[in-house]
């Protein structure tokens, strides 16, 4: 899809992320932009007094997640409510939001000859919620109330970028019913440029890809938002200090404080 530089889908945006579940907006960070957030993740990886960085996602040989980190940085946490993403993330996901998830994806080569390709079937492929239960439709568009914003700090060249299996946003089915017969028609697998960003429904089946050998590091900045009034993850209720540093605003943000406050009015 094309470049965006307003804080709303087009038309044909909007269209294509109802019937696919996701769409690409090209460029909205720029290269300096793309290269200060690294060096944050950088920074964050470093530092051994960050002692909730790696809670629930122990670093692997092809995966480092940087977790919560929103609550590392200021800038992070302005980044997560960028004044182009923010207001696409409230129409994807019908109202009000507030921050869920956060954190830094570093994938790694898994050092494998890129000869030896496997089988799409064989990808991690997942999604955050069910269709039936974490989506509706209003006014003719598709809300998902687990939604995230990938911003590629990197590029994903072939056989790099984020996986999607477009359309099944809709589509009730298990992902592990639908991996027994994943094939190439069904999947599609995503190229973008550092300063891109994926604006997905966690109700698509999605995964991430297998780095292989000589690929450089592929770095991703993740945020996933909810309505206020959903239930926080365990380990993700934003600490105390931070509560009482942020602005009123970003304090909101974090804790949902707003509640049932969700599409005020439409009852």
């Amino acid at each position: 899809m094309g470049t965006n530089t307003e804080a709303k889908l087009t038309s044909a945006q909007r269209y294509f992320y109802d019937v696919n579940g996701y769409v690409l907006l090209k460029s909205i960070l720029s290269p300096p932009d793309c290269q200060r957030l690294i060096d944050l993740a950088d920074q964050m990886d470093a530092d051994d007094g960050c002692v909730y960085k790696h809670d629930g996602y122990p670093k692997t040989p092809t995966l480092t997640v940087l977790s919560r980190c929103a609550w590392y940085h200021p800038h992070l946490l302005e980044t997560a409510m960028h004044p182009i993403l923010l207001p696409i993330i409230q129409d994807v996901v019908g109202g009000d939001v507030r921050l869920e998830e956060h954190q830094y994806l570093i994938n790694y080569s898994n050092g494998e000859d890129s000869s030896k390709l496997s089988h799409v079937k064989d990808e991690g492929w997942h999604r955050g919620t069910a269709p039936n239960f974490g989506s509706f439709e209003a006014d003719g568009h598709y809300h998902c109330m687990f939604s995230k914003a990938f911003i590629y700090l990197t590029d994903n060249g072939p056989g790099e970028g984020t996986w999607v299996v477009p359309g099944s946003h809709r589509m009730d089915i298990p992902t592990k019913t639908l991996r027994g017969f994943m094939d190439e028609t069904l999947a599609t697998q995503l190229q973008s440029q550092a300063g891109d960003v994926l604006i997905l429904s966690e109700t698509l089946i999605h995964a991430g890809p297998t780095l292989k050998a000589g690929a450089s590091p592929r770095y991703s900045l993740v945020y996933g938002y909810t309505p206020p009034f959903m239930q926080t993850w365990r380990r993700y209720d934003p600490p105390a200090d931070l509560l009482e540093q942020v602005t009123p605003e970003q304090r909101q943000f974090l804790a949902g404080e707003i509640r049932y406050g969700f599409r005020r009015g439409e009852f």
